[in-house]
């Protein structure tokens, strides 16, 4: 009997962990574009810290190095996103 109720607590809790992960984003994320600088060579900064989500999870952006087309960065293009959404 408590074998019984151990597989059955484990079929929840996978239930549970796939409809959580269903839940995800997909698809084209949207970014706010006021808080981009797009820089003569065609890259980009960002002006604050800033966080987005994507189908892997959180990425957490802070000002820094800009981000450039076809650079990863939390498997995310972030100039690609941005030169799609908002030039």
């Amino acid at each position: 009997m408590p074998m019984r109720s151990v597989m059955f607590g484990l079929s929840v809790l996978a239930l549970v962990a796939s409809s959580a992960h269903a839940q995800q984003p997909t698809g084209q994320m949207e970014v706010d574009c006021s808080r981009f600088t797009h820089n003569p060579d065609g890259s980009w900064s960002v002006k604050q810290p800033l966080e987005l989500f994507s189908e892997t999870g959180r990425v957490r952006i802070s000002p820094g190095p800009p981000f450039k087309p076809g650079m990863s960065f939390g498997g995310l293009d972030i100039a690609r996103m941005l030169d799609e959404q908002c030039r």
